[in-house]
């Protein structure tokens, strides 16, 4: 569908049909490349002020389209460095001459380790969601209590909690049918039955008078639950169960959620017997990940908690992963 949304005619100048075809093989991949799109095509342009000869991608050019600007961040030249980088390899495959680049950019990449909530955490935690007080210009009492509980109980991101309709939560058969979520995927989360009671309830109350295309959390003007209002008083209700936060970007974060569910889920799964074969494949698709390894980083954060589960992870399937060194 992303082809639809792409004009030819805004690349130029003599790579302009090898674009094309460079950005039609990676959207047939599966590959979104939107903003990516834009890029390449600043770089047509930006290669009218050369006499190219054969197609041919020379350092010269290459330096001069990536020499960082005055005020330009390294994510955003470290992302030129790369598109241009994987079209010159893709004019190489191609069998033309191109200088391959080396990405200069240096990003400090911030290596945030999951908060993973204890039983006791999130005890202490819904227990502060159910004192949250009623205000007649609010429903927050009701729908704050609701998504958390959704967040950790099914390991939603907050993008699709915040996103749901009334017409993808199935409370009858304890089904919500997620859409268009990361990787483009849709995929169907069973609810336990303690949450479709909790949720049952939360319905009563709050969409008495909604049609099935009203958002599932919504506030009491009807509009959709903002993501920001989710943050913000999830940070009151952290500091109000004695939760520290370590400030901005260091957690635990709304996401810490999805990872905690993982966790447990994952300990569950392996002391409740089943093989691990079939554990990570099956906390996989429920997640929503694009394949098996991307579970894997959920394994090594039981480490600590449960290291019988590191044990039999290295006995069934310990090839599928590789060694990762934590120093």
């Amino acid at each position: 569908m992303f082809s639809k949304m792409l004009d030819f005619n805004d690349f130029e100048g003599d790579f302009k049909e090898l674009l094309i075809q460079f950005v039609k093989l990676k959207q047939s991949l599966g590959f979104k490349y939107v903003s990516e799109i834009g890029i390449l095509q600043r770089f047509s342009k930006f290669t009218l002020k050369y006499t190219i000869e054969n197609h041919i991608l020379t350092k010269e050019l290459a330096d001069a389209w990536l020499e960082k600007r005055p005020t330009e961040k390294d994510v955003t030249w470290e992302k030129r460095i790369n598109n241009l980088r994987q079209f010159a390899v893709f004019l190489n495959d191609l069998g033309y001459e191109a200088y391959i680049p080396v990405c200069k950019a240096k990003i400090n990449r911030n290596l945030y380790v999951p908060h993973i909530f204890t039983h006791q955490q999130l005890l202490s935690f819904f227990s502060n969601c159910e004192n949250i007080k009623p205000h007649s210009l609010s429903n927050k009492n009701l729908v704050l209590p609701a998504i958390y509980r959704l967040l950790y109980g099914c390991g939603l991101r907050i993008s699709e909690a915040v996103a749901l309709k009334l017409k993808n939560v199935d409370l009858m058969q304890g089904i919500i049918t997620v859409l268009d979520s990361k990787f483009d995927k849709d995929r169907l989360i069973v609810l336990s039955p303690s949450l479709i009671q909790y949720l049952k309830k939360y319905f009563s109350k709050i969409h008495t008078l909604s049609n099935s295309e009203d958002f599932f959390f919504i506030k009491k003007n009807r509009t959709t639950l903002s993501r920001d209002t989710v943050y913000k008083n999830f940070r009151k209700i952290l500091w109000k169960s004695g939760i520290s936060h370590g400030g901005k970007g260091r957690g635990p974060r709304l996401h810490d959620f999805r990872h905690t569910f993982a966790v447990h889920s994952l300990n569950q799964m392996v002391q409740q017997g089943v093989d691990l074969y079939c554990a990570l494949p099956i906390l996989s698709t429920y997640l929503g990940h694009a394949s098996v390894a991307a579970t894997e980083k959920y394994v090594r954060l039981t480490e600590e908690a449960y290291p019988g589960i590191i044990d039999s992870v290295s006995k069934t399937c310990a090839y599928i992963f590789p060694e990762v060194n934590i120093k």
